[in-house]
């Protein structure tokens, strides 16, 4: 009997085996630098934001922000991860007030995360203290309205809601118009990526 088909045959039956380990290997490999570099863009292309995030974003103390008691604002006066902030421009009137009713309820809705969110009322002008967070206040000259309104591109304003950090820093800004549900989603999700 001749051997060489038999032994034809095991060669070419390592060699497909070989090339199908290769595969194995290569193949993910392959697939990942076209997901990663390649021309498959598999990215979204819009902002899972509902604010008007800030980059970078603008940090209060760096603008003379005050707190009640008129010691600069500083990253050991703020206790908690995040501050829902009333912003106005003015006297507190019926805007100023919807928006701070706003804040109470995005407060509650984050549900566990309550104690992680405080609330805060932004102004230039002193008035009594909020029952429902701080009052912290801003200097005549701190320049933070003129910023807020170029990084969001809005007109004039008198209230604005702001998700501010740990750290004293505007990270997204939302208009009086949006009625918190958008910064409630935001919230969520910057509470949810906080946590791990």
């Amino acid at each position: 009997m001749n051997p060489a088909p038999a032994i034809a045959t095991a060669r070419t039956k390592s060699r497909l085996t070989l090339l199908a380990l290769l595969a194995v290997f290569l193949l993910p490999l392959l697939l990942a630098w076209l997901f990663a570099r390649g021309p498959l863009d598999w990215r979204p292309q819009s902002n899972l934001n509902y604010g008007v995030l800030l980059q970078p974003p603008l940090a209060l103390s760096s603008y003379g922000v005050i707190d009640a008691t008129g010691a600069a604002l500083t990253a050991n006066a703020i206790a908690r991860d995040w501050f829902v902030v009333v912003l106005y421009d003015g006297a507190c009137y019926a805007s100023c007030q919807q928006l701070m009713q706003d804040a109470e309820r995005i407060q509650i809705a984050v549900g566990r995360d309550t104690h992680r969110v405080s609330l805060a009322l932004l102004s230039a002008q002193a008035e009594a203290a909020t029952p429902a967070g701080k009052n912290w206040r801003l200097p005549a000259q701190g320049g933070l309205i003129q910023e807020l309104r170029r990084a969001s591109g809005d007109p004039p304003f008198d209230t604005q809601l702001l998700l501010v950090d740990y750290l004293g820093n505007v990270v997204l800004i939302y208009p009086p118009t949006e009625g918190g549900l958008g910064a409630l989603e935001d919230l969520k999700r910057l509470l949810k990526s906080a946590a791990t």
